[in-house]
């Protein structure tokens, strides 16, 4: 009789694993095909944007960097964008960093030319030269 319990639990156990081993496989491929599925409705909004330009606050308030970071032209996968994204730890206002990042798509208007100009530049370019480069 004990032998019988024995084997009845150990076949019960391998049910088990065998049934956990199979779901998780199940899991595994929904999750991997509701990430397809929706990979491809975020994607064009980001395969839209041109370049993004940064934008501060001029007021008294402003600090020296965000000054200097004020017009800059940058393209969506550059490396320096994640390092002026507001609010950056350079910023010394006593108000706080008040900057934005304004992210142009290609179809507003000179949207495809600056982002061209911009990969000739290598991915960043300031206002000025931009203002020069299209003002003709």
């Amino acid at each position: 009789m004990t032998r019988f319990v024995v084997f009845l639990i150990a076949v019960y156990v391998l049910y088990y694993l065998i049934k956990s081993n199979f779901k998780s496989k199940a899991d595994k491929n929904i999750r991997r095909t509701y990430a397809k599925k929706h990979e491809n409705s975020v994607n064009p909004r980001l395969k839209e944007i041109a370049y993004v330009f940064y934008s501060a606050v001029k007021d008294g308030s402003t600090c020296e960097v965000c000054i200097a970071l004020d017009g800059k032209h940058v393209l969506p996968g550059h490396k320096i964008l994640p390092q002026i994204k507001p609010p950056h730890a350079g910023c010394r206002s006593t108000k706080g960093c008040r900057c934005t990042l304004v992210y142009v798509t290609r179809d507003e208007e000179g949207g495809r030319e600056i982002e061209s100009f911009l990969k000739k530049q290598g991915g960043v370019c300031d206002r000025q030269t931009i203002e020069r480069e299209f003002a003709r």
